[in-house]
């Protein structure tokens, strides 16, 4: 008897189900629990009020969860289009990033504030789109609070010193919105793409600058997502005196990125929802073109809008999302989206306000893309004796030159 059949036996015992005998499974899906070698961080955001003070920063939390050190390339990306300049506004870019490149020494936890670039000392996020008025900092929000808001959100990838990709799973990231104004904050992770490709830990994975999200170079991504929430107006959760209203804050990511200089983003998509409310009658129609990156209150869409609780006729709700192609949006493209969620919960018309976040659950499999320049090395130095400047020691007070 073989050790397999022993096995078998063993779970038929047990009344466990086994497979038959073969290559195990890759568990080869993007992951919001587990570590990687390149992590999304959907959503960053800072805002400010009517006075120019600060009122909300996102805290970017970053852990090398490995005894080696390990380059980090970072991109900071505006999710917002460009606005053009009016009478009373700024013109404003959109769509634009900026990228940074940092080092984490071996088990090296780190974090950064999203306005400032520090601890870690990398650029700010309002680098993007800087003002020297301090009233004017960030673009005003759309959601009527006469708030200006700066946002979109990060890239993160192990690399070598040349700037290739490389396989490191032991990335771990997650992120912290903070609101000062409302005392209240919100956390969810980053999420994280394995490396799969089979080469040897630290090693160059696929071609540089082509980061394909498909099995074979990293985790391949959802081909649905999931979004399990409460209408919009709902107030299931009033109680103890305290009458409460949420809404939902639901940001969405193509995963198709394209970061080169010579870019042939940024790519629209149809977001196509069916929904279905706590009775089991299923709604369709709602729908909303986005391009890149999209951050909006669900209680804001177009109609038909099944979000509100008067149209979804219940409090509780479900939702499947799907990036597709569609005559809708001109020049959309079939293309996987990853996304987080907060309830958005109002306190007695505003007197208090909370915020309580989640990474959405994901379904099937669909492949992405990232794409971004590979900086390249430094260029060899001038040889000395058939090697380099830098393989040669150097006596002391001895002077290099032609």
């Amino acid at each position: 008897m073989t050790r397999n059949d022993s096995l078998k036996m063993v779970a038929f015992a047990l009344g466990i189900g086994v497979f038959a005998a073969g290559p195990a499974l890759a568990l080869d899906r993007v992951s919001a629990s587990e570590k990687g070698s390149l992590l999304v961080y959907p959503k960053v955001e800072i805002r400010w009020n009517a006075a120019g003070n600060v009122i909300q920063d996102t805290y970017l939390d970053l852990t090398n969860d490995y005894a080696g050190a390990v380059a980090v390339q970072l991109y900071f990306v505006n999710g917002d289009g460009p606005l053009a300049a009016n009478g009373t506004e700024r013109a404003h870019p959109g769509y634009n990033w900026v990228d940074n490149m940092i080092m984490l020494t071996g088990n090296e936890p780190t974090f950064w504030s999203a306005l400032t670039g520090f601890e870690k000392g990398v650029s700010p996020f309002t680098v993007l789109d800087p003002s020297a008025n301090p009233l004017a900092q960030g673009r005003p929000a759309n959601d009527g609070t006469g708030e200006r808001v700066l946002r979109g959100f990060v890239l993160a990838w192990a690399v070598n010193a040349a700037g290739e990709e490389i396989r490191w799973n032991h990335l771990k990231g997650d992120t912290l919105i903070v609101n000062y104004d409302g005392t209240a904050a919100w956390e969810h992770n980053a999420w994280a793409f394995s490396a799969t490709e089979a080469v040897a830990h630290g090693a160059v994975t696929g071609t540089p600058g082509v980061l394909n999200l498909d099995g074979v170079e990293y985790d391949r991504c959802f081909d649905l997502l999931y979004l399990d929430f409460y209408a919009t107006g709902s107030t299931a959760f009033s109680n103890s005196g305290r009458f409460v209203v949420v809404d939902t804050d639901l940001t969405l990511l193509l995963m198709q990125i394209d970061l080169r200089q010579d870019t042939m983003g940024p790519y629209p998509t149809k977001a196509k929802f069916d929904i279905w409310n706590q009775n089991e009658v299923k709604f369709s129609g709602t729908e909303r073109c986005i391009t890149f990156w999209d951050q909006e209150l669900v209680g804001n869409y177009a109609v038909p809008n099944h979000f509100l609780r008067t149209h979804l006729q219940t409090n509780k709700g479900k939702a499947r999302i799907d990036g597709m192609a569609s005559s809708v949006c001109p020049l959309s493209i079939n293309v996987p989206l990853l996304g987080v969620a907060a309830k958005m919960l109002d306190f007695d018309a505003g007197a208090d306000f909370a915020m309580a976040g989640m990474n959405l659950v994901g379904m099937g499999y669909q492949n992405g893309c990232i794409k971004a320049d590979v900086l390249g090395g430094p260029p060899p130095e001038l040889p000395v004796m058939g090697a380099t400047i830098d393989a040669v020691p150097v006596p002391s007070g001895a002077r290099l030159g032609r």
